[in-house]
């Protein structure tokens, strides 16, 4: 019987991982006496049902899992395909034989030119000397220069300013950050991403920092070292780029090195790149971007105008963007009735302070926004989270709660045209703030109930105009915590949700 097996090239480097697997099943195929064929997308095997069950068993225990590149399905065809009869090289990626090599501190066939301090080691002995030797300068708190496959860093056990961070298993990524499972083993990949991940808290202060760029070890000479480090206790490393081309050690890769790549992960697996086009405005961007059938987009960025856009044919707006930023317009709007104006009285009598400094800005207001983030930036400030403009402050306030629900925060259009109305988001928020809410939970709150506007707007959006996919683009949703509130509030009904390819312009 002929099988086909069928995968799904994805992303840009989907082809070149492809052309990579498809080597690696046509060699086991002829290793086992096993007629086959390949094609960009198809692999065809000869076999009976038991041996072809067999080589997908093998095929799912060596083949390493891809972000690039993945296994659709597997049936019987009638095709009859041009089988290929001359073996093919296998590339070194199978996973249990690296495990295995790992073990035994073996070079072949990862790496060839393992060379330290101008000496260069071929035999395991050698290696492993070589391996306890900078293990042991690490632990000290010496730092070193290492030529890895994506070029010169500098590697460490104590914090380095602007650093990532080098994981070396995935068992030290979930000990020290709060990621789920199923985002962390993205970074097991055969393509070594990495993630934007959250620190527990108690490990904050020895990261100097409450999210940290984190990745595993990308290519075989730092696995190699990851392994000795592992056995005396260390789970991490600090790793930057190296000021100096000069290295301690070098070592040449036999299997092909694919750049770095960053993502945010959602709970769900979606993965957002940490990638940006070159455009010079929102439309130019998603014209060129988002695909040509009808579709909602949601464009949010720190900077730049936010976009609630429905596609057909042409770009419509969904709701105008024309908000208030400055504190002294926000607590005027609050003001605005009776009502407003009783509980901004009892704000300013708790929170004397704050309300003087903010009625003391300089009178002229600065212009109505377009930006969603500079609306939250302005309300950050009339509750005190944040002594400046600072579009980031509730996101970072937020990523500190802990619990899976905050309260719930008014957001509400006005009519004619749809605009957000403040009022009812300050009123709600001051009310909890003079309740007692601290500031993680009262972010949270936010950003929840945000995101559940945003489904409310995605649904309406769909009853109206029939449409079922959103495509979400724009930094803002890089930042997990808003990422998976998004997620979970949009409408799973009428919402197949896309990033784009590139996130930003």
């Amino acid at each position: 019987m002929v099988f086909v097996f069928t995968f799904e090239s994805i992303g840009e480097f989907g082809a070149q991982v492809g052309a990579l697997f498809m080597d690696f099943l046509a060699h086991h195929a002829h290793a086992q006496h096993l007629r086959c064929a390949t094609s960009l997308k198809h692999f065809y095997l000869e076999a009976t049902p038991e041996r072809a069950e067999d080589f997908a068993q093998m095929l799912s225990q060596r083949l390493p899992l891809s972000l690039s590149f993945r296994f659709v399905g597997v049936e019987a065809t009638q095709i009859s395909p041009e089988w290929q009869d001359h073996a093919r090289g296998c590339a070194p990626i199978d996973v249990l034989e690296m495990r295995q090599a790992l073990e035994e501190g073996r070079l072949e066939p990862y790496l060839r030119a393992f060379v330290y301090q101008d000496q260069e080691c071929a035999t395991p002995k050698q290696v492993q000397a070589v391996l306890e030797q900078m293990a042991d300068l690490l632990k000290k708190g010496e730092s070193l220069q290492v030529g890895t496959s994506r070029g010169v860093k500098t590697l460490s056990c104590t914090y380095l300013e602007g650093a990532r961070v080098l994981f070396l298993d995935l068992a030290s990524v979930l000990s020290l950050t709060r990621s789920d499972s199923k985002s962390a083993q993205v970074l097991c990949a055969f393509e070594k991403p990495s993630i934007i991940a959250t620190l527990k808290e108690v490990f904050v202060s020895e990261f100097k920092s409450l999210e940290i760029c984190a990745c595993l070890p990308y290519d075989f000479g730092l696995a190699l070292l990851g392994h000795r480090l592992l056995e005396k206790d260390i789970s991490y490393l600090f790793y930057k780029d190296s000021l100096t081309d000069h290295s301690d050690l070098n070592y040449t890769c036999t299997t092909p090195s694919i750049p770095e790549q960053v993502f945010s992960v959602a709970k769900n697996g979606l993965l957002l790149p940490h990638a940006r086009a070159h455009a010079n405005h929102t439309l130019e961007f998603v014209a060129q971007e988002a695909p040509k059938e009808p579709h909602l987009l949601v464009y949010l960025s720190f900077d730049r105008p936010s976009c609630l856009w429905l596609y057909e044919d042409t770009y419509k707006q969904l709701m105008t963007m024309e908000l208030a930023t400055h504190p002294s317009v926000l607590i005027q709007q609050l003001q605005g009735n009776a009502k407003g104006r009783k509980l901004y009285a009892n704000y300013k009598k708790a929170y004397p302070e704050l309300c003087a400094r903010l009625e003391q800005e300089p009178p002229t207001p600065q212009l109505p926004s377009a930006n969603l983030m500079d609306f939250l930036a302005g309300l950050a400030r009339v509750l005190g989270l944040s002594d400046t403009h600072d579009t980031h402050a509730i996101f970072t306030h937020a990523k500190t709660f802990l619990r899976p629900k905050g309260p719930h925060i008014d957001f509400k259009l006005t009519k004619d045209p749809p605009n957000l109305n403040p009022a009812p988001t300050l009123r709600s928020a001051l009310s909890y703030t003079l309740g007692g809410t601290d500031a993680p939970t009262m972010c949270f709150g936010i950003l929840e109930s945000l995101a559940e506007f945003l489904g409310n707007v995605i649904y309406e959006a769909h009853d109206k105009f029939g449409l079922n996919q959103v495509y979400l683009c724009g930094d803002v949703f890089l930042e997990k915590v808003f990422l998976d509130l998004c997620l979970q509030y949009f409408p799973k009904e009428c919402a197949q949700v896309f990033p784009l390819a590139h996130m930003d312009y």
